[in-house]
């Protein structure tokens, strides 16, 4: 992978997505977010539960980020302390994403990097088009006081102004 000689801070790997995009190649199937958009509300807690339960915890998906940056307002060591296992549904995950939502370039390296297979692409994609309250609904599971600290945070960034958000 190497920096995009047209468009800086973008790698190769991203501008060929785009390429594909625009070129208008089809799509024979549809994408895991499209997919879990289309479930009903308890079939996509079981399959957000049946995901997250494959994470080892491994942090592979944070250390391949290409724009993770450690020191966060919303840090996972404030909810996970370190040497611990973080927990395996929704928290980790949900946080992991937050912290990198207004700078992710969705490249998908979170999620082809996680021996897992978790789809974590689909995370970053429902946390770029949609707000928490919405994303909440989608990934059930997180607790009040994680909810009103995602919140608080995506609010203090101005998200609301950086994105263009969709109504389902």
């Amino acid at each position: 992978m190497e920096e995009n000689p047209v468009n800086h801070a973008l790698t190769t790997t991203v501008q060929k997505r785009f390429e594909e995009v625009t070129a208008g190649k089809k799509i024979e199937a549809p994408s895991p977010l499209q997919h879990v958009l289309t479930m009903g509300e308890k079939e996509r807690e079981a399959f957000w539960n049946s995901q997250f339960q494959k994470c080892i915890k491994c942090y592979g998906c944070v250390d391949m980020c290409p724009v993770y940056i450690p020191d966060s307002d919303l840090n996972l060591s404030q909810w996970i302390p370190g040497g611990e296992t973080p927990p395996p549904h929704p928290l980790f995950h949900l946080i992991r994403a937050y912290q990198v939502w207004d700078t992710c370039i969705l490249c998908g390296e979170c999620e082809r990097t996680c021996p897992a297979q978790i789809p974590l692409k689909t995370v970053q994609d429902l946390i770029e088009y949609l707000p928490p309250e919405k994303v909440f609904e989608i990934i059930p599971g997180l607790e009040n006081e994680a909810k009103d600290a995602i919140i608080a945070f995506v609010n203090q960034k101005n998200g609301s102004d950086r994105r263009t958000l969709y109504e389902l």
